[in-house]
């Protein structure tokens, strides 16, 4: 197992322990509690542990070496593995969003929920997660741009967006302890963190997606390259330049001009010296092609 799969995999096992952890706490507290909002945080949490299996299962397919039926590799594999933590996400999110609207029918229907003698352990529950959910997106995040994995970004976000749906939990949980009117606060809350979820859920979706159809690298990326290639003894000017994100790594095109009345070997020269600047540089470009034109 190469050092990527393997930071992969102890933050996986990191993520799922403390998943499991939280979503049986805040799940069962819930229970007592009667707090909709900490049942549905609790789901979010459980769904947690489903995305961090796929982005294990991703990390280790996108890490195989090529073969003859993928000559280019397999790091793709890691952007379909985003796809499907997106549609995930997005399924808890609808789960989530009917529970809250259902409660709300049943509060206009004169059916309102009550807090009971645990509503102090939801509360404490809902406080932990927001801490504890908040400390493994830190840490998942970090070591995502450590190794430049874009689904362990995308699960980090996951754990921020739990951080942030737990405070909605708590303002429900505070609504339940008030009484009356303002108890309708709990599945009110539950659909803000179904909203907030499948905000995320987009955005990874997006992302993923983009480096499925060959989007471009970012333009501060292609300015780097712009500026390296410039520099380089040699060339003249960058007659094109095209980038393609293939998961997370990057292939680069170049077309540079040189003079035309050099030799051949001259020229290739030329093109392997900004090849190795460009690789040397960026450790996440896969394949880089320099194509040498002679000025016109």
């Amino acid at each position: 197992m190469d050092s990527y799969s393997k930071e992969i995999r102890k933050v996986g096992i990191v993520t799922i322990i403390w998943n499991v952890l939280l979503s049986l706490i805040k799940v069962v507290a819930g229970i007592l509690s009667s707090a909709s909002s900490l049942i549905s945080d609790g789901i979010h949490s459980a769904s947690d542990v489903l995305s961090t299996v796929v982005v294990l299962i991703g990390a280790k397919l996108s890490s195989k070496s090529p073969d003859k039926e993928h000559p280019f590799g397999h790091e793709r594999m890691e952007s379909i593995a985003s796809i499907i933590l997106a549609m995930l996400l997005g399924g808890t999110s609808f789960l989530l969003g009917y529970r809250g609207i259902v409660s709300i029918i049943n509060y206009s229907k004169g059916i309102v929920p009550t807090s009971s003698g645990f509503i102090y352990l939801a509360l404490g529950s809902s406080i932990a997660s927001i801490v504890v959910k908040f400390v493994m997106y830190l840490y998942t995040v970090r070591v995502a741009k450590k190794i430049n994995s874009t689904s362990l970004k995308a699960d980090a976000y996951h754990h921020l967006s739990d951080s942030l749906s737990s405070i909605g939990s708590v303002l429900g949980i505070a609504g339940l302890m008030i009484g009356g009117n303002w108890s309708i606060l709990d599945p009110i809350a539950s659909i803000i963190i179904a909203l907030f979820i499948l905000k995320v859920a987009f955005d990874i979706a997006k992302a993923a997606v983009n480096e499925v159809v060959d989007h471009s690298a970012p333009e501060e990326f292609e300015k780097e390259i712009r500026n390296i290639t410039t520099s380089t003894k040699g060339v003249l000017n960058i007659n094109s330049l095209k980038t393609r994100q293939f998961g997370n790594k990057f292939y680069v095109e170049l077309e540079i001009a040189v003079d035309g009345s050099i030799t051949v070997e001259e020229g290739h020269n030329i093109a392997k010296s900004v090849h190795d600047k460009i690789e040397s540089n960026f450790s996440n470009i896969k394949h880089c092609m320099v194509h040498v034109d002679p000025a016109k």
